[in-house]
């Protein structure tokens, strides 16, 4: 960790000092940063590489499509060709039908007018007759006369009725003036009836083809619309994305330059529509990130130092996005940013910017849907894992996890587009994003946290580790003291999780709190073993500063390991500014009537300033403070844990935490459980000689401790039983 401290430092405080102290400043410089690489990124992904073609040019190179487009040209051509395969449209008109009626019914009057004169002869009524047929360019003939003046008003009226039924039934199945002679030549055979005379078949002829006119008009609006529905039922031709519009050598034609212009791959004008889009969605982004640190997280905002590390991972993970792309979507470690993000920062923030990247993802990839939803689903696959994480080794366990579930994404996208298993390369892709994803992480965690200062679970739990070099000195040179560190850091870490503060930065703080008692590890009454106390020979006033150097002694050790700045602050803060009671009272003893100063017998500080920094000052007192109780009952031991507190509230050790009374309150009933548990009173059991007289009788103690002591004996020989708070002859 040293070492590793060595080379960090330089560029830790390098990036520091250069950090503006508005973080407003902070903000703005990194949003436009992120904005700026952002549309770039998709302006290179959206907008591929353009040409200078005219027609007649040869191509210089292959030319495929870049995105999957209409043809336009194609597409109209398919649609002309199925409006012209529509027939024109044509109607009845029910008034050229009624007309015609209209005319056999004139033609028979004539006839009736005709026979009804019977002062003229025969010939000047014929002539009459003819006359007046011709009149509707009717050519009769003899016969057609004959029959026609033959006829008498009864049977006149039942020809024309018969004659209107045939001309109406033809006529209202429509009459086009193709279908002119088939119509006329239907009328004729329906009046080929035995019942009628040659004469009179003749008549009705001539008036039949004269009335039977073309009685379909032609429906130019009805015509356009059948047409319209014939183009509206064209599929549109598509080019598919990687489609060959011309291979190099060919020459240019018109429609080549058609569907480069489409695809905008024609040098002929800016593309500002695309680059506007692009703003667009990186701006509605980047604000949907600032909406939800503003509600949400705006001690992000307010932070110059974290802010830049959050805008950072999100720099990196979109810049590898846009390398990633030249590959496979599918390579594109979301899930390293999301798990970077979830490590250093917070869980909450993970999981919203996974949502984020993965939209982002989906535009760089060709709006393609597919790659947003892997990616999404990987993301929230590293947020699952790294919530479990216990060491950094968990780590390639997490990439795993994220392999596993993009593989499975990708099946599910490739099954629904038709694909099934086929698609080998793209789960290779996926699977290899999983553990690409994990090496990235742990392989620029450790830098992260040292250039930007953050104390992340994962290393609280390395500094955990009894094998680390300040915990095994601790416990080689200092072993009351270390044991003592474990009970203080058992009490912390549950008061912690009581009342919502970092349990594991508490803990770990408590088990480094004493480190600087290993400079003099035997002024403390947590090592003294002999049953002898240098304190005894000492002035008090040289105690207490032999007592209260142990916190400036740790902070120093602290500093040269490398160890977070929030583990040297709990160091620093343990014991605020409290009084060191018992030698200021021997010291005043001593003085008689001249004044003694009680600074000279404080801790230099500072106070608590976090509620974990307070949780551990009020556990290591209570602790110490409880350990001297010779009889540890439940009402004893909370009595106790109470007065201590109070006695710290009175001092006003605790009026720079943010602690409240419900905290206190809180934190008093967990010390009391966990101690209770820790120095429950034991039975005393009877001494060997006391049993031999009651029994008469010899025999090993099988309750007794060592060499058939008792266990209260083994305790006052094997320990000491004396008082440990601040007040004590060696303090805590």
């Amino acid at each position: 960790m040293a070492a590793r401290t060595i080379w960090t430092k330089p560029i830790r405080d390098f990036v520091r000092s250069r950090f503006p102290r508005d973080p407003r400043w902070v903000v703005a410089a990194w949003s436009l940063l992120v904005f700026v690489v952002g549309v770039l990124l998709l302006s290179a992904s959206l907008t591929p590489g353009r040409y200078d073609l005219e027609v007649g040019q040869v191509a210089p190179e292959d030319i495929p499509a870049t995105r999957t487009i209409v043809d336009r040209a194609a597409t109209e051509r398919a649609r002309q060709e199925a409006a012209a395969k529509v027939p024109d449209q044509y109607e009845i008109d029910p008034a050229i039908t009624e007309n015609a009626e209209t005319l056999v019914a004139a033609l028979f009057a004539v006839i009736r007018e005709v026979n009804a004169d019977l002062s003229g002869t025969y010939e000047s009524r014929a002539v009459r007759l003819r006359e007046a047929f011709a009149g509707y360019a009717i050519a009769l003939d003899d016969g057609a006369v004959a029959a026609a003046l033959e006829l008498d008003p009864d049977a006149a009226l039942d020809l024309e009725k018969r004659l209107k039924s045939i001309v109406h039934g033809v006529m209202s199945t429509g009459v086009k003036e193709e279908y002119l002679d088939a119509a006329r030549q239907q009328a004729a055979a329906a009046l080929e009836a035995p019942d009628l005379s040659a004469g009179e078949v003749s008549l009705l002829r001539a008036i039949a083809e004269t009335a039977i006119v073309p009685n379909m008009v032609f429906n130019a609006a009805e015509t356009q619309a059948k047409r319209d529905e014939a183009m509206a039922a064209v599929e549109p031709v598509k080019i598919l994305k990687g489609q060959m519009i011309v291979r190099e050598g060919d020459v240019v034609t018109e429609a080549h330059l058609g569907i480069l212009q489409d695809l905008g791959l024609l040098r002929d004008r800016p593309a500002w529509g695309a680059l506007l889009g692009m703003v667009l969605i990186v701006a509605i982004l980047e604000a949907a990130v600032g909406v939800y640190l503003w509600f949400f997280d705006r001690d992000l905002l307010a932070s110059p130092r974290r802010f830049s590390l959050f805008a950072l991972l999100v720099l990196l993970i979109v810049v590898l996005a846009g390398a990633g792309r030249m590959f496979s979507g599918y390579i594109i470690p979301v899930a390293a940013g999301v798990m970077l993000i979830a490590i250093l920062l917070n869980v909450r923030l993970a999981a919203f910017m996974t949502f984020v990247f993965s939209v982002f993802v989906g535009f760089l990839v060709g709006s393609d849907l597919r790659f947003a939803f892997v990616a999404l689903v990987g993301g929230l696959a590293g947020l699952f894992a790294v919530s479990r994480l216990g060491q950094r080794s968990d780590l390639m366990r997490a990439g795993l996890i994220v392999a596993g579930a993009d593989v499975l994404a990708i099946v599910a996208v490739d099954s629904l587009s038709g694909q099934g298993l086929a698609g080998l390369a793209g789960i290779l892709w996926g699977a290899g994003n999983g553990v690409f994803s994990a090496v990235l992480t742990i392989g620029i965690l450790p830098f992260l946290e040292n250039i930007f200062g953050i104390v992340t679970p994962v290393k609280l739990l390395e500094l955990a580790n009894p094998n680390q070099p300040l915990l095994h000195k601790l416990l080689m040179e200092a072993p009351g003291t270390y044991h003592h560190s474990i009970v203080v850091g058992n009490l912390a870490e549950a008061a912690a999780n009581e009342i919502g503060g970092d349990s594991v930065l508490v803990r770990v703080g408590a088990l480094y709190h004493d480190i600087g008692k290993t400079k003099r590890p035997y002024f403390f009454i947590d090592n003294q073993f002999s049953g002898q106390n240098p304190h005894d020979k000492i002035a008090p006033s040289l105690s207490a500063l032999i007592v209260t150097s142990h916190v400036r002694d740790g902070v120093a050790m602290a500093e040269e390991a490398g160890l977070p700045q929030e583990v040297i602050d709990l160091i620093s803060q343990h014991h605020g500014t409290s009084l060191v009671s018992y030698f200021y009272g021997r010291a005043a003893e001593a003085a008689a009537d001249e004044e003694v100063s009680e600074e000279d017998f404080r801790y230099d500080g500072p106070r608590p300033q976090t509620r974990e920094a307070a949780i551990l000052m009020l556990a290591d007192a209570c602790e110490a403070a409880v350990r001297s109780l010779t009889r540890p009952t439940q009402g004893r031991i909370e009595g106790t844990v109470r007065k201590v507190i109070r006695e710290r509230l009175e001092d006003n050790q605790l009026e720079q935490s943010p602690l409240t009374f419900r905290d206190l309150d809180r934190i008093a009933e967990v010390f009391t459980r966990v101690l209770a548990g820790t120095f429950h009173h034991r039975v005393e059991y009877p001494e060997v000689r006391e049993l031999k007289g009651r029994n008469g009788r010899t025999g090993r103690n099988s309750s007794g401790g060592p060499n058939g002591q008792s266990a209260k004996n083994h305790s006052r020989n094997g320990g000491r039983a004396g008082r440990r708070d601040s007040a004590g002859p060696s303090g805590t």
